[in-house]
């Protein structure tokens, strides 16, 4: 008679759920809101994540359009509006992103530096697995 490692059953059931994902996004966009009831902000966030999931799509970046303006800013620090893709790389290491790779070496502007954020956050977004009905 052969016996399931417990184990190596709670890691697959981690796995096949995206538990650890899950987790993390929760407590990442908890700690980042910081609301005066976390239980509710969490009841929500996790409505948000099933409903995402019920479509089967990722579940969206915390990072608003507000926010890559900032960070464009941030590197932007003469007001060129352009940014060299060395400090495109580092705002997408910022970002969370650590294996971008800038593809040229032409300057980039606000609306190039989102398109590519949205791109590279939507690679690394919380994906969680169908419901299945």
């Amino acid at each position: 008679m052969s016996r399931k490692d417990p184990r190596r059953e709670a890691e697959e059931y981690l796995e096949q759920h995206n538990i650890r994902g899950l987790f993390k996004h929760l407590s990442t966009k908890l700690l980042f809101a910081k609301p005066e009831d976390p239980k509710m902000f969490l009841v929500d966030e996790l409505r948000k994540v099933y409903d995402c999931q019920k479509d089967n799509q990722p579940i969206p970046s915390m990072f608003e359009d507000k926010d890559l303006v900032a960070m464009y800013g941030m590197f932007d620090v003469t007001g060129s509006g352009k940014i060299s893709h060395q400090q495109v790389a580092q705002a997408m290491r910022n970002l969370g992103i650590d294996d971008y790779e800038a593809p040229s070496a032409e300057k980039v502007d606000l609306a190039t530096f989102k398109a590519i954020a949205r791109e590279e956050l939507d690679k690394i977004a919380l994906r969680m697995p169908a419901i299945a009905e």
